[in-house]
């Protein structure tokens, strides 16, 4: 499909990690200047990701417009810039707590988001504090409500992977990537970036048929079954380029921003 044949959408998501950001975790300055060229043309741009608000109040949303909507939390949560939650779909808080306790009595971390808090296990604090996006990260001692619309569960062995494969009643997707571990999200059963990029459209007024979507990784491909146009990013699995409609640059190549370029401005 060539470029120049589409009609232009009038809304985007983008994926985060390998996505809008590089594999140093950096927003380079053409993406953030073409990100704001775009929301100044009036078309509804945001993220696609299973980071949560937390996650991304420092570094990623401030590049967006505070009133502009954003998938996070794999589909979980729709959220303004601004931190107003729009839609969610929790885990409920006693389900959260059990996973957590147990995974991590089989030695492994685990880490969830609520409003501008990520929640860790206290092995994992550590690593928040070097996290170069700033991210502000507490221990979950004290805290009442453990509710949330994704855990993420790290440091994994076999006998974590076992207890999350019995974890029928919730999804469980394993995630991996060329730059971090593998890692688990676990969302309530059916939510996915898919299942809520229909609920981020509507909010916003927009039709599926209009909006485009931009991932790199395998947990992106039930969003882009959804959309108008699906763009797959030029380090992505041979998996995710054949199910998009478009494939682009590498991702350490300013690909994204060189596309929506010839796209929008």
């Amino acid at each position: 499909m060539k470029i120049d044949s589409l009609v232009t959408p009038k809304g985007i998501l983008l994926d985060v990690d390998g996505t809008l950001t590089n594999k140093q975790r950096v927003v380079s300055p053409r993406t953030k200047e073409v990100i704001t060229k775009i929301a100044g043309k009036g078309i509804k741009v945001g993220v696609a990701t299973g980071r949560s608000y937390a996650s991304l109040a420092s570094y990623i949303l401030p590049f967006f417009p505070k009133r502009s909507l954003h998938l996070v939390a794999g589909g979980g949560q729709i959220v303004r810039a601004d931190g107003k939650i729009i839609w969610e779909k929790a885990i409920p808080h006693a389900q959260v707590v059990d996973i957590c306790q147990e995974a991590e009595a089989l030695g492994a971390a685990y880490a969830f988001g609520q409003g501008p808090i990520l929640y860790r296990s206290d092995k994992a604090l550590a690593n928040a504090a070097k996290h170069p996006w700033g991210i502000t990260a507490k221990s979950t001692r004290g805290l009442a409500d453990w509710s949330t619309p994704l855990v993420s569960i790290t440091n994994l062995n076999e006998k974590v992977r076992h207890f999350l494969s019995q974890q029928k009643a919730l999804s469980v997707k394993e995630i991996t990537t060329d730059y971090l571990p593998p890692y688990f999200d676990i969302t309530l059963k059916g939510v996915n970036k898919g299942s809520s990029v229909g609920v981020w459209a509507k909010k916003q007024g927009l039709l599926l048929k209009e909006t485009l979507a931009v991932g790199d990784s395998l947990n992106d491909l039930e969003l882009m079954k959804m959309v108008g146009l699906s763009v797959a990013m030029g380090q992505s699995p041979e998996k995710v380029k054949l199910a998009a409609d478009i494939t682009i640059g590498d991702t350490d190549e300013n690909g994204l921003a060189e596309f929506l370029e010839k796209l929008f401005i």
